[in-house]
């Protein structure tokens, strides 16, 4: 019990950290992306590319940026780096503590073969991978043909999420991807953007050139990252929200859906320098109206015709869900009711009849990766019972 209480506690600290730097990190990138879109490039003096005033929380600010540098290095400088290392840290240790520590249960589907040590070598292999093709795609000429470049990468993390749907369960596929897009986004700035910016900064000591070329690599990297915010983010809460990525097309929505935000991302860039078109809204608005609806519940009628009573409901729950969700729970991994929720009685199961239709008949997304191996004639018979009430 001391373990699972010790886990809690770990898992609870590591995801609000986790969320709380991420939040710096993808802050700072909107921010410096919009500042970028909005500076004022008319009436500055020579040194300077643009200017911008604002005001916030009580005062002016005014913000210049350098075409090269300032005559001399200033004290303190601000560094953006951190934010970016330690999302990444905590992320990878959550991924490790939540779906590698059992990978059995929470990242091989149940069919699966493969040893879980296997599991997690494809996982972190996928991370690797995923970052070098990048990274490849971006030192060579397709970097100067924007629709090629994301066409081919949207490309690579589709046909990385379909190969991972076969190995992982549903819920997994998201965080794996997610967890490499986030992989890219870190090591962008580690391996790029950082290091652009100490040359800078040792150019500004020595009062050496500056090449254009220089800048512009690190602002290539850092507008992907800001394209790579909300998918990103998405993946971190998707979990959630099984209707989205239960199914046998799970991996399908879940590409799907990045496009929208990636197109939702270009709108507002878009925006920030006065050339966001109507029609852009519009697609993106036909998109959500077209997902929405792919994703709705069958409304198709049971072919099981008689009355299920609530007793029998609870032979099918105390077989497939009470291992996990009672209060002596029998599972090997969830010694504790998930989430405290138990169903235990013929009341508490009555009291959960939506959570419970949500979960086995809208979405299958339990029992977990059907641990139980509840059928689909149980789950007809649910479904029965829950439109009787």
């Amino acid at each position: 019990m001391m373990k699972i209480y010790l886990f809690e506690w770990i898992s609870l600290s590591l995801k609000l950290f986790h969320i709380v730097v991420g939040i710096a990190w993808i802050g700072a990138s909107f921010y410096f992306n919009w500042l970028e879109n909005k500076l004022n490039r008319v009436g500055n003096k020579d040194e300077i590319d643009g200017h911008l005033w604002a005001i916030h929380g009580g005062g002016f600010y005014y913000l210049e940026k350098y075409k090269k540098y300032p005559e001399n290095l200033p004290e303190p400088l601000h560094w953006f780096k951190w934010e970016a290392y330690f999302t990444w840290i905590s992320g990878i240790l959550l991924l490790s503590l939540i779906y590698y520590f059992n990978a059995s249960t929470h990242l091989l589907s149940s069919d699966s073969s493969i040893l879980p040590a296997y599991g997690v070598a494809l996982s972190l292999l996928g991370l690797l991978v995923i970052w070098l093709v990048y990274d490849l795609l971006c030192k060579s000429k397709l970097v100067d043909k924007p629709t090629i470049f994301i066409g081919i990468l949207f490309l690579i993390i589709t046909l990385s999420a379909y190969l991972y749907s076969y190995i992982f369960i549903p819920r997994a596929v998201y965080m794996q991807i997610g967890s490499m897009i986030g992989t890219i986004m870190v090591a962008n700035v580690f391996f790029v953007i950082i290091p652009v910016q100490k040359k800078l900064v040792a150019a500004c000591i020595d009062k050496t050139q500056v090449s254009r070329e220089l800048g512009l690599k690190g602002y290539i990297r850092s507008r992907h990252n800001n394209y790579f915010t909300l998918p990103v983010v998405f993946t971190m809460i998707s979990f959630h929200y099984p209707g989205v990525y239960s199914g046998s097309y799970g991996w399908l929505v879940l590409i799907a859906i990045m496009g929208i935000l990636v197109l939702i991302r270009h709108y507002f860039n878009l925006r920030g320098v006065g050339q966001a078109t109507n029609s852009l809204i519009g697609l993106i608005i036909l998109a959500i109206i077209v997902l929405f609806f792919a994703l709705s519940p069958s409304q198709n009628k049971s072919e099981i015709q008689e009355i299920v009573s609530i007793s029998e409901v609870k032979s099918i729950i105390d077989r497939r869900c009470t291992s996990c969700h009672s209060d002596s729970p029998t599972d090997d991994v969830f010694v504790v009711a998930p989430n405290g929720f138990m169903l235990n009685t013929e009341e508490q199961i009555i009291a959960s009849k939506n959570l419970i239709y949500q979960r086995t008949v809208a979405t299958n997304s339990m029992p977990f990766n059907n641990k139980t191996n509840m059928t689909e004639t149980e789950r007809e018979k649910l479904k029965v019972w829950f439109e009787g009430e």
